[in-house]
């Protein structure tokens, strides 16, 4: 239970930093007027969504690795069997969403790690959604603030 709270404590902490240097790049990117993108939106969205995907890789390769060392193990619709990273991803991105299809279920300690994922991937999906309003509010107001001008 011990390596899986040090395990889900780690994966917290790296998200959470690469979730804020993605961010802090994007919105130096984003706000700097000399050099802000020609579609600034698209670029903050499709790179959310791949450093989303990428810390549920994390995740996923965390509970193939929990699982392996004998930690507990996915069961129900597993298509790969034991040890299958494929299922280890799909579990992962819809522990991270939260969307919890229950097709798959974690079994032994790993249900910890699933459960934090959750709440992980919640509260950097909300922090995504905050940064990517802010970046439409400041776009998108600024297009009207110059028409209004014209």
């Amino acid at each position: 239970m011990i390596t899986v709270l040090v395990v889900s404590a780690a994966l917290v902490s790296l998200c959470f930093f690469i979730h804020l240097a993605v961010l802090t790049r994007l919105a130096a990117m984003v706000y700097h007027p000399e050099r802000s993108p020609r579609r600034p939106l698209l670029l903050v969205l499709f790179s959310l969504f791949a450093t989303h995907l990428f810390e549920v890789l994390l995740y996923g390769l965390a509970l193939y690795a929990l699982d392996v060392w004998g930690y507990g193990r996915l069961t129900g619709a597993v298509v790969g069997g034991p040890g299958w990273l494929v299922d280890h991803f799909y579990f992962s991105i819809a522990s991270y969403t939260t969307l919890g299809i229950g097709d798959i279920l974690p079994e032994g300690d790993i249900r910890i790690l699933a459960g934090i994922e959750a709440l992980n991937g919640l509260v950097l999906i909300a922090w995504s959604a905050s940064f990517t309003y802010l970046v439409m509010e400041r776009v998108w107001g600024t297009r009207r603030r110059i028409r209004t001008h014209d």
